[in-house]
Order: structure tokens, then C-alpha cells, then sequence
């Protein structure tokens, strides 16, 4: 029998273009249908009670039992949650949290008031400990920030330099000229000579350079990373996750 279609045009799905056309198609409509099934379990999950373990799956184990996971297990606790390092809270907590910081990273600027909040809240059962992460290729100027804020801490004035760095972040040029750095004296208080005789200390860089160091030996590969009894929890965590973790341990 003799083929009616010879000879005759292709429709446009059987041509080359069109069987591609068909097939993103169909892709998109699967894709569509898969979040909107997803959606539906997590919110049916929800709705039955079980959002603690939603919030355990996304935020990779972060609950009251952190103490007893693998990764705590992988990491020195006390070469990463050291007595040196600038903290708030508890000297006998049941909670240490330890963050590294740039402090011209916009996520850790983000973090920050967040973690004021909770310590002001839970300061009595956690230690939070800051330790300096300064990605100076991607923000110029982090690693003099984070020469100054140690030497701040030398003075005693670590932590309202910390919110000062944060609230100034985007008017900040990419690095303070001495005199900036003189006129910060008299918005603090700290002693200006003191301060200047501290950047000139090659400790102070050998302190931040240690605190990179193990953090990129711990695993830190960007910020804000924290370490929740040696937990590990990358980017920025909302008051509303802290709570529900804290909120769980007694």
C-alpha cells in the first residue's frame, strides 16, 4: 500500500523542533507537578503534627540532641570553641554556639541583630563565641575590620564595635584611613594610641589568620557558618529556628 504521507509536509510536533518543544513541555509540566505534590506533603506533615521533623530535615540535624550527632563527633570542641576568642552568655552553658564572621558579609550583617535577640533571650543556658572568617578576595577591607574588632576586645570594646561594623556596613569604604580609625576612639572610648600600637602588632594578624585556619579546617566555607555544640550550620539561621531548637533544651 502505497504511503499517503509521502511526499507531504511534517506536522510541526514531528519535526526536530517541535519533538524538543514537546519534550520541555512536558518537563515543566512534571516539574510544576512535583513541587506542587511536595508542597502538599510537607504541608499535610504540618498539619498532623510533625513540623519538629521538617525542621530537623532542613536544617540538617539541628535539634536539642546535636550533642550526640556524627559531625559533633568529627570535631575538637575545644580547638574549635576556644577561651580566648570575644563571647557573650554563659560560662557554664548548655548550649555553645560558635560563629564565623566576615564583617562585610551582608548575610552575617543579617545574622547579627538576630543573634543579639537571642542571646538576650537565652544568654542564661548558651555561650555564643565569634571567631573571625575574613574573606578578604570577595570583601576587601574584612580582614582589617577583623584586625580592629581584636583589637577592640584587647580594650573592651568588642561587642559594640561588632554592631557598629555591622550597621556601617554599606557605608564603609574599603578601608578605614588612620584617621578614621583615630576618630573611632572618641565614638567608643577606647585609647587611640593603645589601638594603634595593637594593629602595628603582628599577633593581632597571627589571631585572625588562626581563626581562618581552623575554621577552614573545620569545614567553614563561607558566612555566617556556626557550630552548635559542634554541630555544623551553614547561612543565615531565623530567630524563629533558634527558638524552636533552644526552646527544646532543658
Amino acid at each position: 500500500m502505497a504511503n499517503n504521507n509521502l511526499g507531504q509536509p511534517l506536522r510541526w510536533y514531528q519535526r526536530f523542533s517541535g519533538v524538543i518543544l514537546v519534550g520541555i513541555f512536558a518537563a515543566v509540566i512534571v516539574l510544576i507537578l512535583s513541587i506542587a505534590g511536595t508542597t502538599g506533603y510537607y504541608y499535610w506533615q504540618i498539619r498532623q503534627g510533625n513540623g519538629q521533623a521538617l525542621f530537623d530535615k532542613f536544617y540538617g540535624g539541628f535539634s536539642a540532641d546535636v550533642k550526640n550527632s556524627n559531625t559533633a563527633g568529627k570535631i575538637n570542641r575545644a580547638e574549635l570553641e576556644i577561651p580566648s576568642a570575644p563571647f557573650l552568655g554563659s560560662n557554664n552553658p548548655k548550649v555553645t554556639i560558635v560563629e564565623f564572621v566576615d564583617f562585610k558579609c551582608s548575610n552575617c550583617k543579617a545574622e547579627a541583630p538576630i543573634l543579639r535577640q537571642v542571646m538576650q533571650k537565652y544568654g542564661n543556658k548558651v555561650k555564643l563565641i565569634i571567631r573571625n572568617f575574613p574573606a578578604e578576595s570577595t570583601h576587601p577591607g574584612a580582614n582589617q575590620l577583623a584586625d580592629i574588632a581584636m583589637c577592640a576586645y584587647e580594650q573592651g570594646y568588642y561587642w559594640p564595635f561588632y554592631d557598629w561594623a555591622y550597621e556601617q556596613q554599606d557605608n564603609l569604604a574599603e578601608n578605614l584611613s588612620d584617621e578614621e580609625i583615630d576618630s573611632l576612639a572618641g565614638q567608643f572610648g577606647w585609647e587611640a594610641g593603645k589601638m594603634k600600637t595593637c594593629l602595628a602588632n603582628p599577633n593581632v594578624k597571627v589571631t585572625v589568620n588562626k581563626d581562618f585556619a581552623d575554621g577552614y579546617r573545620f569545614g567553614v566555607g563561607g558566612t555566617p557558618t556556626f557550630f552548635i555544640n559542634g554541630e555544623k550550620i551553614e547561612g543565615v539561621v531565623p530567630f524563629s529556628a533558634w527558638e524552636l531548637f533552644l526552646n527544646n533544651v532543658k
